[in-house]
């Protein structure tokens, strides 16, 4: 293990290759704060490692070439859960759960960081708020709507929108 300080001020302590980064290791930001613990490869994250980004949000999983790949979860700087499953490429790509900041989340299908595919958005209480299909981050094609007042749609949407053939059913109020 041995201490190398960049030009920029960040530095690395940790195991070598041939003058790379290979092995474990930990780099720093000039302040002195983590920037990165983990697993290296040729001077590029690989494997498994935790990544905390300036704006205080960390990533922690899977990484190839640099970049985040495979499962991990990428947490809020407070700690609760922004994203949990796969990634490409260092996008929420595959299957996992998005938790938004007002306290809905979804489950189902990612593609380059947008709902696409099957998926299940829920209200902060856990009840759903939609189910079906996505497209590009917008309900598109068939698809059920809960209102949280007991109202639903059962039918065909088209760009987050109640679109062609459906239902609406409203709640029945009795006195």
């Amino acid at each position: 293990m041995s201490k190398y300080v960049y030009k920029n001020g960040e530095y690395y302590i940790g195991e070598w290759l041939n003058g790379l980064r290979h092995g474990k290791g930990i780099l720093y930001y000039k302040n002195c704060n983590i920037k990165y613990v983990g697993d290296f490869i040729k001077d590029k994250f690989e494997g498994n490692g935790k990544y905390i980004y300036k704006n205080g949000t960390y990533y922690i999983g899977q990484w190839l070439n640099g970049l985040r790949q495979g499962k991990g979860t990428l947490y809020y700087k407070n700690d609760n859960i922004k994203y949990n499953g796969d990634f490409t490429k260092d996008k929420f790509d595959g299957y996992g759960k998005g938790i938004y900041e007002n306290g809905e989340y979804y489950i189902g299908q990612w593609l380059n960081n947008l709902r696409h595919g099957k998926g299940i958005e829920y209200y902060k209480n856990g009840n759903i708020k939609y189910e079906g299909d996505f497209l590009y981050d917008k309900a598109e094609g068939n698809g059920k709507y809960f209102d949280e007042k007991g109202a639903y749609y059962i039918g065909e949407w088209s760009k987050g929108l109640f679109h062609g053939k459906g239902t609406l059913y409203y709640k029945k109020w009795y006195n």
